[in-house]
């Protein structure tokens, strides 16, 4: 790292001081502006002779150079309470555009009750993931005002759809830009909206960047000032973050704005912390983001609870390997179950289109077979004792008659299951609107046993709409289950064990509705439903990502 400092003082040119420049307040300049009606858009940049990338500098001083020396000064009121903290960040960038980040301090300058270097190392990578969203505000937004002094006004939001949910905060923020002799001077950067950054929940949120043109035409942020005023806990908070740079090079030339702190900051003995910047997962994030997509963070875990009922016709009775359909009419027979299934599940998006899950739960399944006995076991026997004691089968029948006469059987079950699975979901989307295709291989094995049953297959593919405001998602689709026309498996109870087969008729595809909810940028919720010929299911899901 010491080679950036020694590169930086060797191509030394120029010590430059910060011009005072008036903050202004666009909405108090109402009657002195000449609004310019047939300027939309991106071309209101170019018409005022503003560089399009003038939004990178707004969120990320991190794009000044390729090689950056700045320091960031941070206070944090609470209550009475005063916490100063003081370090260099140091950017450098190699031949292949590899970034790595580094804050260096003196542990005198850092406040031991608070985690100021964990912040701030917080706000640095927000700073350089924002950098890759530079682009991301909302071209219809921009407006442009003449003031009576010759100067510009130019205003413009944040897109709500461009930017991942860790980040998502600038979403909230409006910018105000004052162009004076074709040269930006000044930025303000406000908050529409309250929102939740690093454990605060930030009420009121105001930026401000002072520009300077360098004698190479080259345009730097010489100060940005961030006040915050929320509260952590129940706590009131107000914090004031400051950066200047120090020094900057890249393959245009180096510029030394001030170096009695470059060599402060170059000194071997401060102490030396990287910054870890980049998420592997999703692969290609930042470039689909950039699209307008919404990426939720890359991991997950979540619990689910699904509730499902089935009436089910049966067709067929096979019982310890005999077939029963002559003492059990299966078309007037009935399988009604309940199942109810707990399952924990894993989850990480491999591309921002791909996410992989696996989980494991429980099932448990109260099951009723309503069948409709013939009476032909009674019958048979009567018939048999006549042949050989005429009356004494018809005695049979009088005194046992629900042997020999048709009626109601119910055979209640109750099996539990130990459940495993994966699966995967496919999807896309442009701005609110997104469709997705989930599919699920599941086995399951009657607790306490040892082998694992078929697999079942499930698919769900989903049309929705997102409310981006609200930060939830609605949907509708239909649900197949790869249930399988027989219900097969053994039933024990006590010292009794048999096997059953009953053939069943069901309707394996049910539609499907639901509503997903997102709390802060952790945490989420979901309800669906399906509803179907023969069967209906209400699921409830709780996760967090991360």
């Amino acid at each position: 790292m010491n080679n950036v400092f020694k590169q930086v003082a060797k191509r030394s040119i120029s010590t430059l001081i910060a011009p005072t420049v008036l903050m202004f307040s666009y909405n108090t300049m109402a009657e002195q502006v000449e609004f310019q009606p047939e300027l939309k858009g991106k071309k209101i940049f170019s018409h005022y002779g503003i560089d399009d990338d003038l939004p990178k500098l707004g969120i990320s001083s991190l794009e000044m150079g390729e090689h950056l020396v700045e320091q960031v000064d941070r206070t944090v009121y609470i209550n009475d309470e005063v916490r100063n903290s003081s370090v260099f960040l140091v950017k450098s960038t190699d031949q292949k555009g590899n970034i790595d980040l580094r804050i260096k301090h003196e542990r005198s300058k850092i406040d031991e009750h608070l985690d100021a270097v964990d912040e701030i190392e917080q706000s640095t990578r927000t700073q350089y993931r924002l950098r890759n969203w530079a682009q991301s505000y909302d071209a219809s937004s921009i407006k442009a005002a003449e003031l009576e002094n010759g100067d510009v006004a130019i205003t413009f939001n944040y897109s709500k759809y461009g930017l991942p949910q860790d980040i998502a905060y600038f979403r909230f923020m409006t910018v105000e830009v004052l162009v004076s002799d074709g040269q930006p001077k000044n930025m303000v950067i406000s908050n529409t909206n309250s929102f939740k950054l690093n454990g605060y929940n930030i009420e009121n949120y105001r930026q401000d960047i002072t520009f300077q043109t360098l004698d190479s035409g080259k345009l730097i942020i010489m100060e940005k000032r961030v006040e915050k005023t929320g509260t952590k806990g129940k706590k009131p908070v107000h914090i004031v973050e400051s950066v200047t740079p120090i020094a900057l090079y890249d393959a245009d030339g180096v510029d030394i704005i001030d170096e009695e702190r470059l060599n402060e900051a170059s000194d071997p003995r401060l102490v030396e912390e990287r910054v870890d910047v980049d998420r592997v997962f999703p692969l290609m994030g930042d470039m689909v983001a950039r699209q307008g997509i919404d990426l939720p963070l890359p991991f997950g875990i979540s619990m689910a609870y699904r509730n499902q009922n089935m009436s089910l016709p049966t067709n067929d009775f096979i019982i310890g390997g005999v077939r029963l359909n002559e003492f059990f009419d299966p078309n007037e027979t009935f399988a009604n179950v309940n199942a109810e299934v707990l399952t924990l599940r894993g989850d990480v998006n491999i591309l921002p289109f791909w996410n992989m899950f696996g989980y494991f739960g429980k099932i448990n399944v109260d099951a009723n077979v309503d069948a409709q006995y013939t009476g032909e076991i009674g019958q048979g026997l009567r018939d048999k004792i006549e042949n050989y004691a005429p009356g004494l089968g018809d005695a049979l029948c009088d005194g046992v008659s629900a042997l020999c006469t048709t009626g109601r059987l119910n055979v209640p079950l109750n099996l539990k299951y130990d459940l495993v699975g994966i699966g995967t979901t496919l999807s896309v989307g442009y701005k609110e609107f997104f469709a997705s295709v989930t599919g699920t291989y599941s086995a399951t094995r009657i607790e306490g046993g040892s082998s694992w049953g078929d697999g079942l297959i499930t698919v769900q593919p989903m049309l929705g709409y997102q409310l981006v405001d609200y930060r939830a998602q609605i949907f509708v689709g239909a649900e197949y289950q790869g249930l399988k026309s027989r219900m097969q498996g053994t039933v024990i109870t006590g010292d009794i064990e048999f096997d059953y087969d009953v053939g069943v008729d069901l309707n394996q595809w049910a539609a499907l509705v639901g509503v997903n909810k997102q709390f802060g940028k952790h945490y989420q919720m979901s309800f669906l439903y399906n509803k179907g010929e023969t069967r209906d299911s209400m699921t409830l899901n709780f996760g967090y990502r991360f």
